[in-house]
């Protein structure tokens, strides 16, 4: 009973650290067009304006809502559901790790997740990512439990100790369901985990009545947001705004593997996402600490990987944690071929708590449950002790770049930057062509006068209609065909304004740039920042 009293107190302590952390570099700004229509949902939630875009996140909305009822104002309200959620995911990795593999993995996996530099930043987003990834992790959690109650004991129990064990295993199974489909309204776009564990569940319970019942839990917490959306919105307005925008994921510019179809480009998604972003690897672009801590994150890699290489060690896993491995599959299938994963890593989010946790685990097979006693030979004490040197060291160069990533992240966005410039320089009637921007000029700077162009041709045009002034272009809008095109109707294109920042906080507009574009004048600019080659995805 202490040693659970102290974990309690150890898992709050953690908690409030998280929290706190989150909250001290929160932002107040809109850092591209889906955190303003975030906020424009809390301020009036609207399907057909897309207040936010589709699929509308209304669980995510609900809870900014209520903090906005209390008096905050909606970006503070959306910062505060993100820091929430972003403590809520360290205390559930560490819970996770505890119920995988025991107490001292759970304290290493709750450093991590605490230093975390990925988890610590998706936390000072507006963006309805680290809510997703707070209630997957919290059912994964609840299955795993779930499978450590269904563990006879050493002791054989009695007949009524196991029939308490098996519903409380039940219990934790339905809740996870539950929370698995209230999450839907949270991040559509992790359905995997909803759809992995609901028939890893019914599968191992068996029949055709678990897969009803197991299908009931899961649809009781979709239905609970559902249900009010589909009342508050017009169906007609949710069916149609929802057929266009999924269209438009798929087949224009959503990143997917349609749109994004380059396996090259995919692969590196893949290694920079994970690596780079989500397990704060080193990389040539990345904060030169991270090559210090590099050896050790690969030391703690392949202890994770040596505690289930044997066949027999990874089906003892696969049999022990079907639900975990099982998810964290689904979803590496689903973001690798339908998520934009070649130019955003925060569709990886979801899994980097699953590979703290694998992290953590490694670590703890390396050293002994207790730690050397008194008197013991020296060689025993360091393997006891160097695995929680090896977290500490890691935790501690994570945390010190999680620091300089939260602070960089204080500052305005490359977007949002260029639409504070465009409200702050003085009325001007030049247009401002942009391709994803409009939205957010319209709202930031009502007195300027965006166009929205969809391709080369009719950027071309409109520059050529702006007159002698010439036109402002935002940098996305703006691809080498285009420059090259203006370039030879004697058109000089310039940077008017630019504030880049690292692409470890701004992974795909990090050099975003606003341009001018004039007629007469000298050759075109070959160190203007270049054209993204995908458009922001949901």
């Amino acid at each position: 009973m202490r040693e659970e009293r102290r974990d309690v107190v150890a898992l709050a302590a953690l908690t409030a650290a998280a929290l706190a952390s989150r909250l001290l570099f929160s932002i107040d700004h809109d850092e591209d067009i889906d955190a303003l229509r975030f906020a424009l949902g809390v301020e009036r939630f609207d399907v057909a304006e897309l207040r936010p875009h589709a699929p509308y996140y209304p669980v995510f909305i609900a809870a900014a809502k209520g903090l906005a009822l209390l008096g905050a104002a909606p970006r503070a309200a959306l910062a505060l559901v993100s820091a929430a959620s972003g403590a809520a995911t360290v205390a559930f990795t560490a819970l996770l790790a505890h119920a995988i593999a025991g107490r001292r993995a759970a304290a290493f996996a709750g450093v991590l997740a605490l230093a975390s530099p990925f988890l610590w930043l998706s936390s000072e987003k507006l963006l309805s990512d680290m809510a997703g990834a707070a209630g997957t992790t919290a059912a994964l959690w609840l299955c795993a439990r779930a499978r450590r109650l269904g563990c006879a004991p050493e002791a054989a129990p009695a007949p009524a100790e196991i029939a308490a064990r098996e519903a409380r295993a039940a219990r934790s199974r339905t809740c996870a369901l539950v929370l698995l489909g209230l999450g839907l309204g949270v991040r559509l776009s992790y359905f995997p985990f909803a759809l992995a564990c609901l028939a890893v569940i019914a599968r191992s319970e068996g029949g055709r009545l678990a897969w009803l019942a197991r299908g009931r839990d899961l649809a009781t917490g979709a239905l609970a947001w559902l249900v009010p959306l589909v009342l508050i919105a017009t169906p007609r307005d949710l069916v149609a705004t929802t057929w266009v925008q999924g269209l438009g994921h798929f087949t224009r510019w959503g990143g997917t593997a349609i749109t994004v179809s380059s396996p090259a480009d995919r692969l590196h998604g893949v290694i920079w996402g994970i690596w780079a972003n989500g397990l704060g690897g080193a990389w040539p672009d990345a904060p030169a600490a991270r090559w210090l801590g590099a050896p050790i994150l690969l030391a703690l890699l392949a202890a994770a990987a040596l505690r289930v290489a044997p066949v027999q060690r990874a089906a003892r896993a696969l049999r022990d944690q079907p639900e975990v491995w099982a998810s964290a599959l689904a979803y590496f299938v689903w973001a690798l071929l339908g998520q934009n994963i070649a130019h955003k890593p925060r569709h990886w989010l979801p899994l980097v708590p699953l590979l703290l946790v694998a992290l953590a685990a490694g670590a703890a097979a390396l050293s002994p449950a207790l730690p050397a006693p008194a008197g013991a030979p020296r060689g025993r004490a360091l393997r006891s002790a160097a695995p929680a040197a090896l977290i500490a060291a890691l935790a501690a160069q994570w945390l010190a770049d999680a620091i300089s990533l939260a602070r960089q992240h204080q500052a305005p966005s490359p977007a949002a930057a260029i639409v504070g410039f465009l409200r702050d320089a003085g009325a001007e009637q030049r247009p401002v062509l942009t391709r994803d921007l409009d939205r957010m000029i319209q709202e930031g700077a009502p007195g300027r006068r965006p166009v929205r162009v969809r391709s080369d041709d009719e950027l071309v045009r409109a520059v050529e209609q702006a007159g002698p002034g010439g036109a402002l272009i935002t940098s996305e809008a703006l691809s080498p065909a285009a420059r090259d095109a203006l370039a030879g109707r004697g058109h000089a294109i310039s940077i008017r304004f630019a504030r880049p920042r690292s692409r470890y906080v701004d992974a795909l507009w990090s050099d975003l740039a606003l341009l001018e574009a004039i007629p007469g004048g000298p050759a075109v600019d070959r160190a203007l920042p270049r054209s993204p080659r995908g458009a922001p995805s949901r």
